[in-house]
């Protein structure tokens, strides 16, 4: 397996570092977070193959109620993505996955990879919990926690006088 691809994901954490955390290396995998602004990081696992980087980002559980429509908003979703895709396990947890060829791996293309990413869940996020967790959401601003107007880390930053970078 040729060094370079994993050289270049290597090198293009090490240049992200700021924004892009790496929580373990593997010899052909990473596990990461990106930042997000509705879910503030997304864990993302790379996996690098001889013939393409597998890549598997967790967005949220399953939904609660009219799984036909929130799936229906992702499978939308998937006809305008980048290289990302919604996909859903067993139990119905959403997850986004893609597949980048080997020859593709260049400091440019996982910068876009990375950004569609962030972009995918954000533009999702609100849509996706308000079909799916319509109920809960409910209840949750009737006992007075937070609604959709702000994301759920957002009393953090606004307690601390601080913002997000």
């Amino acid at each position: 397996m040729s060094e370079l691809a994993a050289f270049t994901i290597d090198r293009f954490l090490g240049q992200n570092a700021k924004h892009i955390a790496l929580v373990a290396r593997g010899e052909s995998s990473w596990d990461i977070t990106v930042p997000s602004y509705w879910r503030e990081v997304v864990a993302v696992s790379l996996n690098l193959s001889d013939a393409y980087l597998r890549c598997d980002a967790f967005f949220l559980r399953a939904p609660d109620e009219k799984r036909d429509e929130a799936y229906a908003l992702l499978l939308r979703k998937n006809a305008r993505a980048h290289v990302w895709k919604f996909a859903v396990n067993d139990v119905g947890d959403v997850s986004l996955v893609c597949e980048l060829p080997r020859a593709a791996i260049d400091l440019e293309e996982l910068d876009t990879l990375f950004g569609s990413l962030i972009t995918l869940v954000d533009d999702t996020y609100v849509p996706y919990m308000k079909i799916a967790f319509a109920t809960a959401l409910e209840k949750q601003v009737r006992d007075g926690g937070p609604g959709l107007d702000a994301p759920p880390w957002a009393g953090e930053w606004s307690n601390s006088g601080e913002t997000p970078s």
